[in-house]
């Protein structure tokens, strides 16, 4: 058993605009992540589960069945192996919470994800 704090998590500058705390347990991982409005996210896939639980502001995925815009207090599940994109909308702060882990959160192999390209949701 452990006990996080999220004011003593390092803090992951993932692109200028997008920033993440990793808490790892045994099976899963929860994020917090903080993104300013334009923040996106290119098409990926990945095996873990994923719950997006936005906290404030709005933030949209683009998923095989269509757009979600999630807004404070909403949660979005995405199952593994699904395609998604994303752009926050607004400043956004948000949960997010994979099983299993997601090594490339640990490697940095993901920041690609959140670079300088044009439009791809």
């Amino acid at each position: 058993m452990s006990t996080f704090n999220w004011d003593e998590v390092p803090e992951d500058r993932v692109s200028p605009e997008y920033t993440r705390k990793v808490v790892h347990a045994n099976s899963m991982v929860v994020a917090r992540i903080a993104g300013l409005a334009g923040a996106r996210t290119q098409p990926h896939t990945h095996d873990s589960e994923e719950l997006v639980i936005v906290l404030r502001g709005a933030w949209r995925f683009s998923l095989p069945t269509g757009d979600v815009t999630v807004r404070a207090n909403g949660v979005l599940s995405i199952p593994p192996g699904v395609e998604h994109s994303s752009e926050m909308l607004e400043d956004t702060e948000a949960l997010d919470v994979c099983t299993p882990t997601r090594p490339d959160w640990v490697t940095g192999e993901d920041k690609y994800l959140h670079g300088d390209f044009q439009w791809a949701v």
